[in-house]
């Protein structure tokens, strides 16, 4: 018999008391039911998606050895805190040899070629998201520049205001000296001079 793995969340304790895990388990149930398949349940309550510790979920993935051939959701966005995170999961379940199916989203089944397509279009999605994301900041930290907006950390200064030089810095600290005889010399505190010897 197919063994198959199935995933319930609610997000809330709300969420829980209305039966929102009861009602993902039923419409699970009458899907597997109808396919002959062994269920196992993992369970995560009051669980957001956007939380990264759902103990459930993650015991799901650690217990692929065991053969599962499919995983199961009620709905998609009971199961991936983004469309990334889903994509990286579902490749994580094909390097397995596990199947992924969505009973209330129409078309999410792996194991067929139309929901293997449907998948491939979601990541095209996700990739031309990232791009232009990253072309937005792109232009906007090109426009804060010319604005004369800094990046970065600030330079760090002497009492005086003076810039302290980290190749100074790191030749007294060669010479044996501690971080405050160095900050003595160079007539600033102690922290930037720790920082600097912490980041070399």
């Amino acid at each position: 018999m197919t063994l198959a793995f199935a995933y319930v969340r609610a997000s809330t304790q709300e969420e829980v008391r209305q039966g929102s895990n009861e009602r993902q388990k039923e419409a699970i149930r009458q899907y597997t039911g109808q396919k002959g398949y062994e269920l196992e349940i993992f369970e995560d309550r009051a669980k957001s998606g956007k939380n990264t510790q759902r103990p459930e979920f993650e015991r799901m993935l650690k217990s692929l050895d065991r053969g599962p051939q499919i995983v199961i959701v009620s709905k998609i966005d009971r199961f991936a805190r983004s469309l990334s995170d889903l994509l990286k999961t579902l490749e994580y379940l094909d390097q397995n040899g596990v199947g992924f199916v969505s009973v209330n989203d129409p078309g999410i089944d792996t194991t067929t070629p139309n929901g293997r397509l449907l998948l491939q279009i979601l990541g095209a999605f996700a990739e031309f998201e990232r791009n232009m994301i990253n072309s937005r900041t792109k232009a906007g930290r090109e426009q804060a520049q010319s604005k004369g907006v800094k990046f970065g950390r600030p330079a760090l200064k002497t009492r005086n205001g003076a810039f302290i030089d980290r190749r100074k810095v790191m030749e007294l600290k060669q010479k044996g000296l501690s971080a405050r005889a160095i900050a003595k010399s160079l007539e600033c505190s102690t922290t930037p001079i720790l920082r600097i010897l912490r980041e070399n």
